[in-house]
């Protein structure tokens, strides 16, 4: 069937109010105010919620089929065609098809689509609200091949051999293999083994892809697919046969200042920053992928672990999904395995995530139906979950779950300082991860973890070596693990065959669970779910923009992504001031040597390298060497003083082997716009608005209020990666954090203006 874009010409309101016209995608929960006592919580952000309706007319041509596939609508979803109900989504982040066939006259009609956000929380993170990911429009003859009916898995590499099932109405099927626009191989059927001659593999180093396209009458439908194996033992995890370590990270589903809108290129930009710095594979926390995500992986050469749920049939919170999941489970892994089977960035299905149910036999027997269930429509890829063991062993002692301090210690605690205060939080997850290796936490765990094709572990890195004498033949990942044990975790993958890899919480900060990974100053917010106006989680390699942070620094350091020094400084505006920690953060150290009004204040400089040595210059003066540390970090404390801080990284022998800089911001400040792709209609472009110097460094430490003004597109978002704030991204005023903040733009016209103001500064204006 012929598939076109479906997220034109909606309009939108809340129930009762009049519909204006939208973009979708669209996340509606973004509009709500936000407030301390809103149901949503810490995790949404204080968000409020409500019932909305968004509606669209539209007139098919004369064919013999017409199907809707909407890939995202939160929380659910009814669907109305000509005012009568035609389909429901049940799951948030599962597809629905709508068939429409019968309006298929060439007159007008009206899909229109109700969505209740109104009972919250309905999610442990921001989830967002609403059509929030793309629809598409199937259209076909009366004999046709079904929507996403192509279906190509590799059998062999060497030599290279593929099947191609086509489901389909009826009729006879012709497949060709393209490579480019050559067709390298064809065949006819509606299940067909062919072999490519010459073939491109498909692994993360070389993501090569070919289009699979099938043809019935006048009918076609096309997928693209990439040629590779796999296989998984105690000997390792093996792609095309060769062995793979997953250099891992954890994100959750929303786009930052876009809320949980998803686009290609928001999708996209996210995989290609965190391959730059090494990162070779993802884990969906906690939800089925989008397929633009899985499009990126392929493009890029990102593995994926593609998770279901965050909860099973017990609540996480008072109005998730575990009141729908039992009726709909096996449903849910259906959808999931279609839109997945082509895609081969995708290597491991999880079947949830800290679900706590295999305390007994009926979860552990439903732990083994989801994995026979995954088994049995595809079992070309092994099943996982994030197990988290002392969670498990906490259920089962009936000790309280939810992470909130209990209302008569919180004035007990309200005068703790921060020294005792980020001990305490530390030894929280000291004893999270070591006591998950205990044999009564083993006990628990083991029955859900061996029904596992490999066991995934959440901060459980001491079972790595032990569970393995205990459990011999068990195959392990480190599903989610705290960003600063990667110098921990990852000797251990590196040096245990049966473990697969290591994933970060977290890869990209995010909305919600708010302040959860936050460093920050001052008693006021000393809880683990902060008060309002807290927005971010504030953790994760990078933050909401897409800047890098010094656990992103360490970790390409770590994996030989990068071969020089990464400089990173503690923000010095506000060095020596009493910080709390959390323990999902391990540095909040940025990289930036740029700290205006901060002269002779002590810089807390942190150097990762994989060298012996580090030589600290500044302004060309030595500071001293210090010792790499285990953690791949040399540390200094030195004056600020403005220009350049040089790093020289020694190996063993003394030999030099590499240097990098920071630049100080010099000169007049002013704002500099710079857009970060070429425009495409139907596509955001991302704009990055920041204050810098003469010399175009950005400044970390002279914040200002922006507002834009723009002209031919639509502004989705703007805003800057501050966790603390009561800006909103669509008012179109924001204020920059350590100098940096970033639009979102759609483009409606040709050209886009774009004009930026600030008091006491330049008005810039720019062509986009």
């Amino acid at each position: 069937m012929k598939k076109t874009d479906f997220t034109n010409s909606w309009r939108f309101g809340r129930t009762g109010e009049i519909l204006r016209p939208v973009s979708v995608p669209h996340d509606a929960m973004l509009l709500e105010q936000r407030k301390q006592e809103n149901a949503s919580g810490s995790g949404s952000a204080y968000f409020g919620s409500g019932c909305y309706e968004y509606e669209k007319e539209f007139t098919l041509p004369e064919c013999g089929s017409a199907v809707l596939l909407f890939e995202g609508i939160y929380p659910t979803g009814e669907i109305f065609l000509d005012g009568q109900k035609a389909a429901f989504a049940h799951y948030g982040y599962g597809d629905c098809f709508v068939d429409c066939s019968h309006l298929a006259d060439g007159r007008a009609h009206t899909v229109h689509v109700t969505v209740d956000n109104t009972k919250t929380p309905n999610s442990r993170w921001y989830s967002g609200a609403g059509i929030y990911r793309p629809v598409w429009l199937f259209t076909g003859d009366e004999t046709h091949i079904l929507p996403e009916g192509v279906r190509v898995s590799t059998l062999s590499h060497a030599p290279a051999v593929i099947r191609v099932q086509t489901a389909h109405t009826g009729g006879k099927v012709s497949v060709s293999i393209l490579d480019g626009e050559a067709v390298v191989a064809s065949a006819q059927g509606d299940d067909v083994t062919m072999e490519i001659p010459d073939a491109k593999l498909w692994d993360d180093q070389h993501p090569n892809l070919y289009t699979c396209r099938a043809s019935l009458g006048g009918d076609s439908a096309e997928v693209r697919f990439g040629i590779r194996t796999l296989q998984w033992n105690c000997d390792g995890f093996f792609v095309n046969g060769k062995p793979v370590k997953f250099r891992g990270g954890c994100i959750h589903h929303d786009n930052g200042i876009l809320g949980a809108r998803s686009y290609y290129v928001s999708e996209y930009r996210r995989m290609e920053k965190m391959k730059s710095f090494g990162f070779n594979a993802v884990r969906s926390a906690h939800h089925p992928m989008c397929r633009s995500l899985l499009d990126a992986c392929d493009e890029l050469g990102l593995y994926v672990m593609d998770e279901t749920w965050d909860m099973w049939y017990s609540s996480k919170t008072e109005f998730d999904y575990s009141s729908r999941f039992e009726a709909h489970w096996w449903e849910d892994v259906e959808a999931m395995v279609a839109k997945d089977y082509s895609h081969p960035s995708v290597v491991m299905y999880s079947i949830g995530n800290e679900v706590t149910e295999p305390i007994d036999d009926r979860g552990v027997e439903l732990t083994h139906k989801l994995v026979e269930a995954f088994h049995a429509l595809d079992a070309s890829r092994p099943a996982t979950a994030g197990i988290n063991p002392a969670l498990i062993m906490m259920q089962k002692m009936k000790l309280r779950m939810d992470g909130q301090v209990e209302p008569e210690k919180e004035e007990k605690e309200s005068h703790v300082s921060s020294t005792e205060f980020n001990k305490m939080v530390s030894e929280m997850g000291r004893r999270m991860t070591e006591g998950a290796s205990r044999p009564e936490v083993d006990e628990a765990a083991s029955p859900c973890l061996d029904e596992l094709d490999i066991a995934g572990y959440n901060y459980a890195t001491s079972c790595y070596e032990v569970d393995a004498v205990r459990h011999p033949g068990r195959l392990m990942v480190g599903s989610e693990t705290f960003p600063q044990d990667l110098p921990i975790n990852w000797a251990l993958v590196q040096k245990l065959p049966y473990l697969y890899g290591d994933f970060m919480w977290t890869a990209w900060d995010y909305l919600g669970e708010v302040g959860i990974g936050a460093w920050y100053y001052g008693e006021d917010d000393r809880s683990f779910g902060k008060p309002c106006p807290w927005l971010l989680a504030d953790t994760g390699a990078f933050d909401i923009l897409g800047s890098d942070t010094a656990e992103a620094g360490m970790a390409s350091v770590i994996w030989g992504a990068r071969k020089t020094p990464y400089i990173s400084t503690r923000p010095v505006n506000r060095n020596r001031e009493e910080l709390f920690m959390s323990i999902w953060r391990g540095s909040n150290a940025l990289p930036s040597w740029s700290w205006r009004g901060c002269q002779g204040k002590p810089a807390d400089v942190e150097v990762y390298s994989d060298e012996a040595e580090i030589e600290l210059l500044l302004n060309g003066i030595s500071q001293g060497r210090a010792k790499v540390a285990d953690d791949f970090c040399a540390r200094f404390t030195v004056p600020y003083v403005p220009g350049t801080l040089t790093a020289i990284a020694y190996d063993a022998s003394g030999e030099r082997i590499s240097e990098s800089s920071l630049e100080s911001a010099s000169g007049k400040r002013s704002i500099r716009i710079r857009q970060e792709q070429q425009p495409v209609m139907g596509q955001p472009v991302y704009v990055d608005i920041d204050i810098v110097g003469e010399n175009g460094v950005v400044e970390s430490n002279a914040d200002k209020t922006l507002t834009l003004h723009v002209e031919g597109a639509e502004l989705l978002g703007f805003g800057s990666a501050n966790p603390k704030t009561t800006e909103r991204f669509e008012s179109g005023t924001y204020t920059t954090y350590y100098g940096r903040s970033q639009a979102v733009l759609l483009p409606q016209s040709s050209p886009i203006l774009l004009t930026v103001t600030a008091e006491g500064m330049d008005t810039v204006k720019a062509e986009i």
